[in-house]
């Protein structure tokens, strides 16, 4: 997936993790509080009564004290409230979307609690905001925390929008970089998919004939991982610099034809971490609704895409 061929280009080795987030002290938080353990997380949707139950007295008093201290720590700075409110509400409506995607049973009692706090943003009443922001900062933790505890073992998540890609090993962050997605003509596919097969090295190949305006020269990657079987993989794209990867530059000069550009390091990793069957979920990413971005899904229900051919 390129614009154009060019000569080789130096990598960069995956981004160093960030520092923890009140997010992720949050989730952190909740996954102690329920008792769930990493290694048979895989039984929380089928156990933990938390996750599927509707919302009780107790989590309605929990978000209440919250919201007093929120309250009580943006009175002079409402605007800072609802911008917390807001990134944490998109946050957790792509982190919906990924559990949807997987069929996770618990999705729709915390999307359902995360949109009836969502829809309380936007008043003039700081009492009201820093109870929407608590109840948001809840749900949004709960659902990753859940999608990290009883989603797969290992998940690799695309989101279109941020142009990034994120692999977690039981919940622990293996890869995070910025890739570069397919051309608004050739767009990856969004849905639930997986690791079909591996190959290193491998040589692309187009399959449009020469003089179609998507056709492309034969082009070596390093190593190449297909997640659907019309032509969709992750690998590493030697002609575009790092730098050009990340938000937007599926509409740039080195958008692809479907695959994922990815640094060298990153999909080395990759490689060597995710045998086949590891599920790829590519979401918009744009924190619009759960329902919203599900609608957009272009692959069926067994992760086979209902689009056309993509290539490199």
């Amino acid at each position: 997936m390129f614009a154009s061929a060019g000569p080789l280009l130096g990598w960069r080795t995956a981004r160093p993790a960030p520092r923890p987030s009140r997010r992720t002290l949050l989730i952190a938080v909740v996954v102690a509080g329920l008792g769930l353990s990493v290694p048979g997380a895989n039984a929380v949707a089928r156990n933990d009564p938390s996750i599927l139950s509707a919302p009780g007295a107790a989590e309605d008093a929990a978000v209440q004290a919250e919201a007093t201290q929120l309250r009580a720590r943006y009175h002079a700075d409402p605007a800072a409230l609802l911008a917390s409110a807001q990134a944490t509400l998109a946050a957790g409506r792509n982190d919906a979307t990924i559990a949807y995607f997987l069929k996770r049973g618990w999705a729709d009692r915390l999307n359902a609690a995360l949109e009836r706090y969502g829809a309380m943003l936007g008043t003039a009443d700081l009492s009201t905001e820093a109870l929407a922001d608590a109840g948001i900062q809840r749900y949004a933790t709960q659902l990753h925390a859940s999608l990290m505890t009883s989603g797969p073992t290992r998940l690799i998540t695309i989101s279109l929008q941020a142009q990034r890609l994120i692999a977690y090993d039981r919940g622990r962050v293996v890869v995070d970089t910025l890739v570069t997605t397919g051309r608004a003509s050739l767009a990856t596919d969004v849905g639930a998919m997986r690791i079909t097969r591996k190959d290193s090295p491998w040589t692309m190949q187009s399959p449009w004939p020469k003089g179609s305006r998507e056709w492309y020269p034969d082009t070596p990657v390093r190593m190449v991982l297909w997640f659907t079987e019309n032509g969709e993989g992750l690998h590493d794209a030697s002609w575009q610099p790092d730098a050009t990867l990340g938000p937007g530059s599926q509409n740039g000069p080195f958008a692809s034809h479907g695959c994922v550009h990815l640094p060298l390091a990153a999909v080395t990793t990759l490689f060597q971490w995710a045998p086949v069957g590891t599920p790829v979920v590519v979401v918009p990413g744009d924190g619009a609704p759960a329902v919203t971005q599900v609608a957009q899904r272009t692959v069926d229900a067994e992760g086979n895409p209902l689009t056309g051919v993509r290539g490199d």
